[in-house]
């Protein structure tokens, strides 16, 4: 008997990911608006409420935009000579554009590798053995 581990992903979950697309067909968007994910995709109808990539997105974004801001800041001001509030206008603007990007692109980069690998929420030993 197949289980859904034996139905293989046609939709590589990093292509969907960077494309902001749905995970299954990869054909529709995934967000409605700026960060909110659609309950279910347009294109073929897959049930996307149970999608929750949690708080990773945001960790993944402060680590990376965070070094890299610093790194970019230090080269600027040190190695070109840019003035402070010259360095502090592109720091802003690294920052709140970048930001929003990455968040979109690993806030679907984690929904589609939670379908690839058919991540669900845990349940206790206990209450999976009433399931049966």
């Amino acid at each position: 008997m197949k289980t859904d581990r034996d139905i293989p992903r046609s939709v590589s979950p990093f292509k969907a990911g960077l494309r902001c697309r749905c995970p299954n067909c990869s054909a529709s968007p995934l967000f409605k608006g700026l960060l909110d994910v659609k309950p279910s995709c347009e294109g073929c109808g897959f049930d996307l409420s149970h999608a929750d990539p949690g708080d990773g997105a945001q960790v993944f974004v402060i680590l990376i935009l965070g070094a890299l801001c610093a790194v970019v800041g230090s080269l600027l001001h040190v190695a070109f000579g840019m003035p402070l509030w010259a360095v502090m206008i592109t720091l802003v603007a690294m920052i709140i554009g970048g930001t929003v990007w990455m968040l979109r692109v690993f806030k679907a980069t984690l929904v589609a590798l939670q379908f690839h690998h058919d991540a669900r929420e845990g349940t206790l030993a206990q209450d999976a053995s009433d399931e049966t």
